[in-house]
């Protein structure tokens, strides 16, 4: 008998959806299990008795769809308005194809994610700024649940000033927030939508010199920030937009790499290690690369029936039980307990490798009574 439930993934576009099933093994013993479907526990519809069996055998007598708990993140838009955003990009403006495409993926992602907006550079905080256009302010938005509809007004009432690009102060205005909010999610995330690199010092001045090189002060005051942010748990993602970005990532855009890497949630390994986008095309299939990612399956599977004598498949394959490397674990310290599914495996399940997810229970055979 199976119990199969459908994963609610936003990614419901990607044909490797991932799925969850609790199967009832064993022989003779669980050969009368009802297969009726319904809400909750589904137990034995025959009238024999059992109360001279084990308890082991009443668990397998119970089942249900394992749930897979929703991958919950935050996210923080930090997004870049500075002059250059209104240069021609496809149909319309860089800042108008950023600002559309995030609009639509707040609207998807909702569920999964609670979003919040910071725009750079801000409408307040120019009171410490040797320049005018390089003011930080603080989140407008929040980061929130069911907030997307606020952040896709926001993202379209905004636009490109002529001012420049104070990413370093707005990072730090972005760490001053997230230390405050407490809303039990640790998979954080800022998203970082620019066209460039920084230009404004953390003190509001221009930098000297090759404002994109990874050594320049403005830029090493960004590494700062976005060190302080991870420190704190919270990931920096990196996105760039316009042409020739990622041509040269070494050269005119090493700052953008240098934090991408800092930030822990780098695209690749290598250089480029920002998302870019020469195109709106380009573009929306990164920012659909990003949420993707951020929003992939979780590899923890809450049991809300017996936690006596599992298996865990992928895909119809058996993976071992070990409490390290790769295979799977009870955890018992949760409420309710929940089967964590550890290194290539796990890996394989946020990289949708795997369409469906399997614990199993065994039944005692009857020799065993």
């Amino acid at each position: 008998m199976r119990a199969k439930i459908r994963y609610n993934s936003p990614m419901a576009r990607n044909p490797s959806l991932a799925y969850v099933a609790l199967f009832l093994l064993g022989g003779l013993a669980c050969a009368d299990v009802d297969d009726s479907v319904g809400s909750g526990a589904r137990r034995d519809a025959s009238a024999d008795s059992t109360d001279s069996k084990p308890s082991s055998y009443l668990g397998c007598k119970v089942t249900e769809a394992a749930k897979v708990d929703p991958r919950q993140v935050d996210v923080l838009i930090l997004l870049d308005r500075s002059g250059s955003m209104d240069t021609a990009f496809g149909s319309g403006t860089r800042y108008q194809a950023v600002a559309s495409l995030l609009s639509d993926l707040a609207l998807t992602y909702t569920l999964h994610v609670h979003f919040g907006y910071q725009e750079m550079p801000g409408r307040q905080g120019c009171e410490s700024q040797l320049i005018a256009g390089c003011c930080a302010s603080p989140p407008s938005i929040g980061v929130a649940e069911n907030n997307a509809q606020a952040v896709a007004a926001a993202l379209t009432a905004a636009a490109p000033m002529d001012g420049n690009t104070p990413t370093a102060a707005s990072l730090r205005a972005v760490l001053a927030y997230y230390e405050t909010l407490d809303d039990g999610i640790d998979n954080r995330f800022v998203l970082l939508a620019t066209d460039g690199a920084p230009n404004c010092t953390l003190a509001g001045a221009l930098s000297n010199g090759d404002a994109s090189s990874a050594t320049s002060v403005a830029c090493t005051d960004a590494l700062l920030e976005v060190s302080a942010l991870v420190s704190l748990g919270v990931r920096v993602i990196v996105l760039g937009v316009g042409e020739g970005l990622a041509d040269d990532a070494s050269g005119g855009n090493a700052c953008l790499d240098a934090l991408a890497h800092a930030g822990g949630a780098a695209a690749s390994p290598g250089s480029p290690g920002f998302y870019s986008a020469n195109d709106p095309q380009q573009l929306q299939l990164a920012i659909e690369q990003i949420f993707g990612g951020v929003t992939r399956p979780s590899c923890l599977l809450r049991l809300y029936s017996s936690v006596e004598n599992l298996a865990v498949y992928l895909d119809g394959q058996e993976i071992p039980s070990t409490l390290v490397g790769d295979g799977w674990h009870l955890d018992t310290s949760l409420d309710p307990p929940g089967v964590r599914i550890t290194g290539v495996y796990c890996d394989m399940i946020e990289s949708f490798q795997v369409s469906l997810v399997e614990v199993r229970y065994k039944c005692p055979a009857a020799s065993s009574w």
